[in-house]
């Protein structure tokens, strides 16, 4: 007997250090920058296991429609998971949620032997369905910030009677459960801030360049009569200027309103981007601007937006510092096969183009990259876009021989580089 109890006790601890040691896996995925399904598929295989459930789920509250919904499973049938929604208030998971306090159930085949009022349709549906194979349930209230956002819901097999124990153990993954949701929930609202803020940067800085454009053809325009009455020839010239101008300045327009689009970039191929960005600074300098095109870069989105902010800065550097008067930009792309080509793109990663390599080129005064501080010319935004995508960039540049900005991706062995 005494052995037996020494047997248990052992056996209690094992499980506790168990229960230690997944806890402090979790807070060490909680830390991770994993996508928040990613985290609770993790929380639900874990607290699975030692909590020695055979099942479970985490619901999530909409708040618009009072309905429970699943974010996050193991272990339950495809069935289950189809009629899967509770009202809030119904059944163990919607009592819980709408009382802020864990509710279970040691047997769901006497479940509704008791009841003083009838379950709705959807839920004696559900427990029917849970009945062909648990026995027993507990839902645990998940409580942010005293707000009550949903439930973390165990399964049985067998008849179970819940200790304190057990509650508690399950209240404990609820915890870390709601600071994976929340802590998603700031990631993602800083993300947008931070995304709000740039988009708001650049909007700026393309009204100063747009408004720039059109003040210079606005004079260029008052004098024109004058310029045409007394030399026809510069009046010539001075009309090409105020083309190149006005068109300059309806691309940049175009740009603007792009960007001022959430997903407006997304949805245009890059090489269209960058013949946009092409236009658009050659109405602010006294340079040609070629674009050449080869193949269609099929990137995914972060990577194009990548490509397409980094070009924005180095083009930006042109017309603010390079007194060039020739601008070379190429774009080429080696697409996946054709076999891959027939899959969905969005979904398939291996269909999109195997390489892309941008060279932005131009012949103006250059500059030396060891007296320039990486923060000057934009420099450190310019890697740090192209860290975060994996894309390889390099800037050369000496003085008086021009700069060339290289992007590549994917990158190979990952390298951002300024030499000269």
């Amino acid at each position: 007997m005494r052995t037996d109890t020494i047997d248990e006790q052992s056996q209690e601890r094992e499980r506790r250090r168990d229960i230690a040691e997944g806890l402090r896996g979790i807070l060490a995925v909680l830390n991770s920058n994993k996508p928040l399904d990613a985290i609770l598929d993790y929380i639900t295989l874990y607290s699975c296991r030692l909590l020695e459930a055979d099942a479970v789920a985490i619901y999530r509250l909409q708040p618009e429609t009072n309905l429970l919904k699943i974010q996050s499973s193991h272990g339950l049938s495809r069935e289950y998971l189809k009629y899967s929604t509770v009202i809030l208030g119904e059944g163990p998971t919607g009592q819980a949620v709408n009382q802020g306090k864990p509710a279970a159930i040691t047997d769901i085949t006497h479940a509704m032997d008791g009841l003083t009022e009838p379950l709705g349709p959807e839920m004696t549906r559900l427990f029917k369905i849970l009945s062909k194979r648990f026995r027993s349930e507990l839902s645990v209230p998940l409580i942010i910030r005293q707000d009550i956002i949903g439930a973390l819901n165990l399964y049985y097999v067998k008849p179970r009677v819940f200790t304190q124990d057990d509650i508690d153990l399950a209240v404990s993954f609820c915890d870390q459960t709601a600071l994976a949701i929340e802590n998603a929930r700031l990631r993602e609202h800083a993300q947008e801030e931070a995304v709000t803020a740039e988009r708001n940067r650049l909007a700026r800085e393309l009204h100063d360049s747009v408004t720039q454009t059109i003040f210079s053809a606005s004079l260029i325009a008052e004098v024109l009569p004058t310029i045409w009455t007394r030399d026809p020839d510069e009046a010539q010239h001075g009309l090409d200027d105020l083309r190149k101008l006005t068109k300059g300045a309806l691309a940049e327009m175009r740009t603007l309103l792009l960007e001022l689009r959430p997903v407006g970039l997304g949805d245009v191929a890059l090489g269209d981007l960058l013949k946009q960005l092409a236009q658009g600074v050659s109405g602010r300098v006294r340079a040609r601007v070629n674009v050449h095109v080869e193949g269609t870069a099929v990137l995914p989105t972060e990577v194009k937006l990548s490509f397409y902010r980094i070009a924005q800065e180095a083009l930006n550097n042109v017309a603010k510092h390079s007194e060039a008067d020739q601008v070379e930009i190429d774009i080429k792309s080696v697409p996946s096969s054709p076999a891959r080509r027939r899959k969905k793109a969005d979904s398939n990663p291996s269909t999109f183009s195997r390489s892309v390599l941008l060279t932005i080129r131009d012949n103006g005064r250059g500059f030396d990259p060891k007296s320039v501080m990486s923060e000057h010319l934009g420099l450190g935004i310019m890697r740090e876009r192209a860290s975060n995508a994996q894309i390889m960039l390099s800037v050369r540049s000496k003085p008086g021989q021009g700069t060339e900005v290289l992007l590549r991706w994917p990158g190979g062995a990952l390298m951002t580089d300024v030499t000269q």
